[in-house]
């Protein structure tokens, strides 16, 4: 009798062994399978364009912030920095006139698209033809009618200045060419356009325009509103 009870405490000790030994194996599977994995994150390096020297990212870089914006003078946040404070005086400036005012709310979501570009690395200038594109409207209460993605060119000269370790844009000029760029002069200015890098020898102004000829540089106010809107 003794012994028969001996085996059922065994056994019952033995179940009750087995329970717990269970318990603490599903707790430890539990725990195991609830742990977050790690993940192994990679630092992008974010771009940084260089601004201590004149290179085509650089420039590329001006003309995407100068001519991308919703509408006239919504970009001016964004060009500002890229300007000295005289240039950017000039710009809005140039952007409040009369005859530029008159067509606000009637061009708007230009994009900048892709440009050409000629550099002076030596007169820290750039010789660019833009092409970019906008959405032209005949009322401004309705969008009947507008053209969307409208192309256009403009050819324009940045001159540059350095301010401390920047690159400042300090003077934009309209140019106009009396002959077309040729194949062989791609990758360089065409011939004299060196003598209008700077506008102090030309004794320009921002936004007049200069035209370039195989025979010299000539300049003239500009009178009439600019493709840049």
């Amino acid at each position: 009798m003794i012994n028969e009870q001996k085996l059922q405490l065994v056994k019952r000790l033995g179940i009750a062994a087995a329970v717990v030994l269970l318990l603490l194996t599903g707790l430890l599977v539990g725990l195991r399978l609830g742990k977050p994995a790690k993940v192994s994150q990679k630092q992008v390096p974010a771009k940084v364009i260089s601004t201590s020297s004149l290179s085509m990212n650089n420039v590329t870089h001006f003309l995407t912030e100068y001519y991308t914006k919703k509408e006239l003078s919504e970009n001016r946040n964004r060009y500002k920095n890229l300007m000295t404070d005289e240039m950017y005086r000039e710009a809005v400036a140039t952007e409040n006139q009369p005859v530029n005012q008159a067509y606000k709310g009637y061009i708007i979501n230009q994009v900048y698209q892709k440009a050409t570009i000629y550099l002076d690395e030596t007169d820290l200038t750039a010789l660019c033809v833009v092409h970019y594109t906008n959405t032209q409207r005949s009322s401004l209460q309705s969008s009947v009618g507008e053209l969307k993605d409208q192309e256009n060119t403009d050819t324009i000269l940045l001159s540059y200045t350095k301010q401390g370790k920047k690159l400042l844009v300090n003077n934009i000029q309209n140019v106009a060419f009396s002959e077309p760029l040729d194949a062989e002069n791609q990758n360089a200015y065409p011939e004299s356009t060196t003598a209008s890098s700077s506008s102090n020898t030309l004794g320009t102004k921002p936004n007049d325009k200069v035209e370039i000829t195989r025979s010299g540089v000539t300049s003239s106010s500009a009178t009439e509103k600019g493709g840049n809107q």
